[in-house]
Order: structure tokens, then sequence, then C-alpha cells
């Protein structure tokens, strides 16, 4: 065994949210901080290689926005319809979506400290681009409210630029480290154990981070913990996030908080591979997700809907919709479009699997539905809409069914010019939400809920949302308490 160093930090993690750890940690005034990735460098960085990394925060519309695209021409800016997004638009939302479950500290932490977050992002080196997921209507982009910009290139591009900004601040990265202990107790936390590729080894640190990301790569953990048949998921995500960073801790004594039977969970391709699904050449994120059910209609094994496919943007739903389609027979769907729908696609030239036909009875036959039953949900369908409100992709335009007893809320289109498609999907889980119970400075509580000396938290190993969560919430969590945990543990020790 190799004689115990010592470092001032150690963060256990190479995803975003230990970059912003241990970039903040230097920024704060540690010397010597090591960053301890599990995988091989050519696989490090977690769920943020798999992400399109957009960002969610409280802004006050175009003109801030502005200051993150220095480059974009003043023609191509005009174009964009940005409004404000406000703290309490932000909180409203969150406390919505999670059920008014989250910890009112750490909801109120997450939003009040989003904006400044993402503008030390900013300030520290990370750029920017337009997020490619909008509204494109009469020569001007309309985007949600909320979420306007990613990091450029995407989640490989933000990776790249972390991992200059980190090594150029002197923070040492060692890869295929996994960590196989915790050395302290409940009360305090003095280091790790390495398994290194030659062996064991000690390491000791003022403080520790732990980014280490959630266990939906562990098909044991999911079914421990997950409801539902979660052994059928694919993991859109990173292999290597499979939870013994959380197990350890919690064994240590750590207090847990967060939906431990839930995870974010959207529909991707049937035919996506069981891990890490492929990203788009220009970092637009998931090739194989599936999130234009909003503009058609989901049905399941047995030819029926099952949710209500306009409630609300894709971006409030798509995290619990995989849930629904998981619970269907065979944890299997289809999603339904003619061409009025298939024309409000976002990514039309990402592969996807889809049978197509002339008819709705043809299409049913070729993906091994009765076709009796699949016309009759259509028929019952088209029969619903309405012809007196206005249809407007940009924005919840009201549009619903009336008389059915499953509604669809918004963008009710009849479903009548073909020739039809249909797309099979399934449920893919991108991260768990149960976690480690922190407190507004990403310090790591006991089961005392007293802070555990010396340790620290951040990103999706965090237990903080419940039931759901808006779109691109994930990263700004990283941003947000991978910069409080960096600063607090510098400041504490």
């Amino acid at each position: 065994m190799k004689a115990k160093e010592t470092y001032d930090i150690i963060v256990i993690g190479g995803g975003s949210a230990a970059f912003d750890a241990a970039v903040a940690a230097k920024k704060a005034g540690a010397d010597r901080i090591l960053m301890l990735e599990k995988a091989p460098e050519v696989e490090y960085g977690g769920n943020a290689r798999y992400s399109g990394t957009g960002f969610r925060f409280w802004h006050a519309g175009g003109p801030e926005i502005r200051e993150f695209l220095p480059d974009l021409d003043d023609a191509t800016f005009k174009t964009l319809q940005i409004a404000p997004y406000s703290e309490a638009d932000f909180l409203a939302d969150l406390n919505r979506m999670t059920l008014n479950r989250m910890d009112p500290v750490l909801a109120k932490t997450l939003v009040g400290e989003s904006n400044k977050a993402v503008h030390w992002m900013k300030d520290v080196g990370i750029r920017w681009e337009i997020l490619k997921e909008h509204a494109n209507v009469g020569g001007k982009k309309y985007f949600e409210k909320g979420i306007a910009i990613h990091v450029a290139g995407g989640g490989i591009g933000q990776l790249e630029q972390w991992r200059a900004i980190a090594e150029g601040l002197g923070i040492e990265i060692r890869f295929n480290s996994p960590v196989s202990a915790i050395h302290g107790n409940m009360h305090r936390v003095e280091g790790v154990r390495v398994c290194g590729e030659d062996g064991e080894y000690d390491i000791a640190a003022r403080a520790v981070i732990a980014c280490a990301g959630g266990f939906q790569a562990s098909a044991e953990m999911r079914a421990r913990y997950l409801s539902g048949n979660a052994d059928f998921v694919k993991v859109r995500g990173s292999k290597h996030d499979t939870g013994e960073v959380l197990r350890y801790l919690i064994e240590l004594g750590a207090a847990t908080d967060g939906h431990w039977q839930s995870g974010h969970m959207s529909p991707i391709d049937a035919k996506a591979p069981s891990f890490e699904t492929p990203q788009h050449a220009d970092g637009r994120g998931n090739t194989q997700s599936r999130y234009d059910y909003p503009f058609g209609i989901s049905v399941n094994a047995l030819g029926q809907r099952f949710f209500d496919e306009g409630e609300a943007q894709h971006s409030y739903t798509y995290a619990k919709t995989g849930r629904a389609v998981l619970a269907q027979p065979g944890a299997v769907a289809w999603q339904i479009y003619d061409q009025k729908g298939l024309r409000q696609r976002r990514y039309p030239e990402h592969p996807a699997t889809f049978e197509e036909a002339g008819s709705i009875g043809a299409l049913a036959k070729q993906i091994g539905l009765a076709p009796e039953v699949l016309e009759n949900t259509v028929a019952e369908y088209n029969a619903a809409c309405r012809d007196d409100i206005k249809y407007d992709p940009t924005h919840p335009d009201g549009k619903h069914t009336v008389g059915l007893e499953l509604p669809k809320s918004n963008w009710a289109t009849r479903i009548d010019e073909g020739p039809f498609r249909a797309y099979p999907v399934t449920c893919g889980i991108t991260f768990t939400f149960g976690g480690l119970k922190v407190n507004e400075r990403a310090q790591v509580l006991n089961g005392k809920l007293e802070p555990i000396k010396g340790l620290y938290a951040s990103g999706d190993i965090l237990g903080l949302f419940f039931h759901n969560y808006p779109s691109f919430t994930g990263q700004t969590r990283n941003a947000v308490f991978g910069r409080l945990a960096g600063d607090s543990a510098v400041r504490d020790n």
C-alpha cells in the first residue's frame, strides 16, 4: 500500500458538479486539490458526457442573456424571443413540479443562487450558445421561460472546457481511481481510500466533496429502491454511476433525502442501448430522446392512450413521462403522429426507429396492435378535438379535447394527414432522486441533522427532487451546490 498522501480538498467524481466544486475551492484559496474519477480517461465526466447541458436560472430576459453570447451577431439576436424569468417564476415551477416536497430552504437556495452560479461559470471561462430547443415561427425563435442557453459544445464541450480550466489552475485529476472507503464517522470525515489499478491507498484531506453521481446504473439498487419494473429501464447516462459512494456515506451515518422511489425518467427509443445513449455531434444532447409526444398521441401495447400528452410543454413533463411508459404492459409504448405532428419534430435529422403506413389500420398491423382498437382510439381522439381554438406550438395553447375520459390539454389536433408514423419508446433513466441530505452550504448532514465536519456534496448524489423537476435544473443544481461546496469546504476547514 502506498504511503498516505495529503491534500487540502478531495473531490470524488469527474463530472460537471465535481469540476464546479474543485474550481470553486481553488478560487476560494485551497492549494492542493485532487479530483478522483472512477472512470477511465476516455469515459470521464459522468452524466454530463451524455447531456446537452442546458441551464435553467432566473434572469431579466434577452438583454441579460446577451451577456453570455458575445459572438452572436445583432441580427440573429433580434430574432430571439427570450422573456424574463423571475426568482418567483422559477420557485413556483420548482415547487409545483416537485409537489411542494422539496426542502424549502434548499429550494430557495437553488433558485436564489442560480443566477449568480451561472454568471460565475461564465466569469471563470465557460462559453455559451443559444439553446437548440426552440420554436421557429415567422422568422423568430421562441424559447420557454427560464431556458435559453447551454454550454458551447454540449456535454463533451462543457467537460473539455472545465478540464482545461481546472488543469490551468493546478487542480490534479486522477482517472481509474474509484473510492473504496471513506475515512471518518458521522461527526467528521478525514479522507478516503482509493482502489487504484496498482492497489489500494489512503489519502487524507481537510475536506471531502462527494460528487459521485446517483445509483441509476446499478440494477440491484434500482430494484431495491425504485418503484415499478425498474430493471426494464435503459440508462441514458454513464454506466459508472452505480451508487457505491452514496452507500459508503449512508453507512457512515449520513442522512438521506429526496424521492428514493423515483428519478429523472424520460421516453427514449425502444431500440436504444442499455447504457449511454449516443449524443449528437454538435452537443445538442441525446439523439434517442423522444420528446415530441405533445404533438401526437401515445398508446400502450393494448392500443390505448395512458397519459395527457398535452399537459404542458415537454420540459415540464418529460422527466416523469418515462415512468408512465414503464408502467405499461411490457414497459413499451408507441408515439403516433400524422404529418402535422411530424412537422413539429425538434430534431428531424436524428436517427429513429419507426414504422410508417398510409392508414391507421395498416400502421396497427405493422406494429403488432389490434387494428380495430387503434382505429377506435384515434377516431375517439379526433372526434374530441376542437376547431374553435387556434393551434400554437410555441406555448400551451389551450387547444384541448372535449369529452374524453383521458383528456389532452393542449395541442390537440386531429391525426388525419397521412402517411402516419409510430415510434416505439420505452423508459430511460438519467439520474435518481434519492440521495444525501445537505444544508444550504452544501454540508452533508448526519442522522442527527448536524453537519458532518469536512464532508460536502453536490450533483446527482444529492437527495433533492421529488416526483418531477423542471428541465435543465439538474445542471443548475450542480453549479449552485458545487460552488457552495467548494467555497464552504475551504472556509470551514
